[in-house]
């Protein structure tokens, strides 16, 4: 319960911290903070570098923090992580003392590099905690303070007549996830303490071969994912305008409202899926799953009914001007709801040990995607680009949905809380089929992830 009231506080918030910018920035201006909103979203999903994943999926639960694998997993993660940190804050630093060289709006770049560093730790440390069930610590510093503490600033400079422009609500919403994401740091060394940094050689040299060739499949699914998430409103606001990639962005967060009940599931179904997958527990999964997706499914369907009837009202609350394409808003709730009706597929398939298949499937998908997205984009535009998005959420989630039921003999379609026995007794007769690794690192490799 804890997680739902929170990831629903956190979308809404998100919805507030939005409608404030909106306000108290011009059309423009609140483009180039979308614009670089976006980026700093993409750089530090791709920056976490695959470890908020490996930790969800090879952290020995039942082991506790001070186990020597645990913490040689951490000191892993830790590694990889300053070294994607590490990057972009070179490259913030590069692009800060280059700004007045550049154009438009790429001299506002650096705030979205050191956004995209603090937003990868952030990333990795929200995962950290809820695979220890501290879902409160993992969920509130980010997704309730971050973004109430985001209002209250934007709307106090706005009301004190503050000269506020895009780069600067950016830097404002990037220093206030650097304080709560601090305070994460705080309580991740007091929980876990300082033994992770020299456990290097307690685990096997394979293991850690392992672990790295997965964080690779990991990293590379991630920039999948940051592409598929944010490059429409990127690449609308460097070639379409920023009014334009502000409307897209906005319409889009409201159509992510619809996916609030499969964040839940992420949030809280997902190490409950894993326990299973470790125990082989197949039968259980397949009921969770169907039970989780279904509900997930109906929740947005309603959702989606309610707000395809608001769509105008709901746009014109940010800008008059938006109200004009609600028709967009409209497609960007399908996208959402079939998303919904998958549950939590990809999840499933990457802690599975379909993280290869996963990256092939959808790196085919992507190249037929940005031709879709550049052949719809000059037929129908906005529409024609969110047209493109639903088309490869679709073949996405389908790719993950056949190698599931394929490997596991398990539906994570919305669909299978009706006939749950089918694939359960087919799961009982054939129990699941652990990773390749799975000799050389344990029960670990028997779990399996979005």
């Amino acid at each position: 319960m804890s997680a739902f009231s929170s990831r629903f506080s956190s979308t809404l918030l998100s919805f507030l911290v939005l409608l404030t910018a909106s306000h108290f920035l011009s059309t423009q201006e609140y483009g180039l903070y979308v614009f670089l909103f976006s980026i700093g979203s993409a750089l530090g999903l791709i920056a976490v570098l695959g470890q908020q994943i490996l930790v969800v999926k090879r952290y020995e639960r039942n082991e506790g923090v001070g186990h020597r694998l645990n913490q040689a997993l951490v000191g892993v993660n830790a590694r990889w992580l300053a070294l994607g940190c590490g990057l972009l804050v070179v490259a913030a630093v590069v692009f800060f003392v280059l700004a007045d060289r550049l154009p438009e709006p790429y001299r506002h770049l650096w705030v979205a590099l050191a956004f995209g560093a603090v937003f990868a730790i952030s990333e990795y440390l929200q995962n950290y905690f809820r695979i220890h069930g501290q879902i409160n610590l993992s969920l509130v510093p980010r997704e309730i303070i971050w973004r109430g503490a985001s209002v209250l600033c934007i709307a106090a400079a706005g009301i004190v007549g503050f000269r506020a422009d895009g780069e600067v609500v950016m830097a404002i919403v990037t220093m206030l996830l650097g304080a709560t994401t601090l305070y994460q740091s705080v309580a991740f060394i007091r929980g876990e303490g300082w033994g992770w940094l020299a456990r290097h050689d307690d685990v096997p040299r394979e293991t850690r071969k392992i672990w790295r060739r997965e964080s690779l499949y990991f990293i590379a699914n991630n920039v999948l994912n940051s592409s598929s998430a944010y490059l429409e409103t990127i690449l609308i606001g460097a070639v379409l305008g920023l009014d334009k990639a502000g409307f897209y962005f906005v319409a889009l967060r409201i159509a992510m409202l619809l996916i609030l009940p499969v964040a839940a599931i992420d949030t809280v179904g997902i190490p409950m899926i894993a326990a299973r997958f470790q125990k082989s527990d197949n039968a259980g999964a397949q009921l969770l799953i169907g039970r989780l997706s279904f509900a997930s499914f109906c929740i947005s369907l309603l959702g989606a009914a309610v707000l395809a009837m608001v769509a105008p009202f709901v746009l014109s609350l940010f800008n008059a001007d938006f109200a004009q394409h609600a028709d967009v808003l409209t497609a960007l709730c399908v996208l959402s709801v079939s998303q919904a009706f998958f549950g939590p597929g990809s999840w499933l398939l990457m802690i599975g040990g379909g993280e290869r298949f996963f990256l092939i499937a959808r790196a085919v998908i992507f190249v037929f995607y940005l031709g879709l997205l550049y052949g719809l984009a000059q037929i129908g535009g906005l529409m024609g680009i969110a047209i493109a998005s639903l088309i490869m959420t679709l073949a996405t989630n389908l790719a993950a949905w056949h190698w599931i039921k394929r490997k596991y003999a398990i539906d994570n379609m919305a669909t299978a809380f009706f006939r749950p026995f089918v694939f359960t007794g087919s799961a009982r007769s054939a129990p699941a089929h652990p990773p390749p690794d799975d000799q050389s690192t344990g029960p670990a490799a028997k779990t399996i992830a979005h």
